[in-house]
């Protein structure tokens, strides 16, 4: 068994350690250590599905799903600290759309997150939809990228000054699964008044 292979248990045996840590501290009402290993259990997540990525053992598993509740579910999940406010704009959108529900909440989570951490009031959450695409945006009103990082998205050096790590890794490949009539998904990033993450979803 190589070293990755190792790894990648490793990390499911550590999902397993913070999740029942995440229920006795639900248990005992201890909503700070409750977020602190329920985010630590999500960056696994990621790390895992970028092992898998790399690996050609990550799949998307398509499905009718409503962008709606995504939106509200990752709101509700993701709390902004005190001074803090997330901007939902979304209209017209469609009862369902399809995607790998799953594989999208987690890049979208990990947008979001990173945009409540660099904000300085508020982030806006916007989803719209037109024939062709699915388009998922997140702003917040912090600093923007670093002009290294948006030159070159993929650098892990760009990355881990902006404090994405590998969710900008893993939201590129996940959008490169969701491909439909010649059209492939992928993910924006640029600042206008602070980062602007884009991730777009074919129909």
């Amino acid at each position: 068994m190589s070293f990755l292979d190792l790894a990648a248990l490793s990390i499911h045996d550590v999902k397993n350690r913070l999740a029942a840590l995440a229920a006795r501290a639900e248990v005992k009402g201890d909503s700070e250590t409750l977020n602190d290993a329920l985010r630590a259990a999500a960056e696994l997540s990621r790390l895992l599905a970028c092992y898998k990525a790399d690996a050609g053992q990550l799949g998307a598993q398509i499905d009718a799903n409503c962008p709606a509740e995504l939106v509200t579910d990752l709101v509700a999940e993701n709390r902004p600290l005190a001074g803090q406010e997330v901007k939902v704009d979304g209209e017209h959108l469609p009862d369902l759309w399809f995607y790998d529900d799953n594989l999208v909440r987690m890049v979208l989570a990990n947008a979001l997150q990173n945009a409540l951490r660099f904000t300085r009031q508020h982030v806006t959450f916007r989803v719209s939809a037109s024939a062709d695409w699915l388009e998922f945006g997140i702003t917040d009103d912090g600093d923007g990228y670093p002009d290294e990082l948006l030159a070159d998205p993929m650098r892990s050096s760009s990355m881990s000054h902006q404090g994405v790590g590998i969710g900008l890794y893993l939201a590129h490949k996940v959008a490169a699964l969701h491909r439909n009539h010649g059209l492939a998904g992928s993910v924006e990033l640029h600042n206008d008044g602070g980062a602007v993450f884009t991730l777009r979803l074919p129909k």
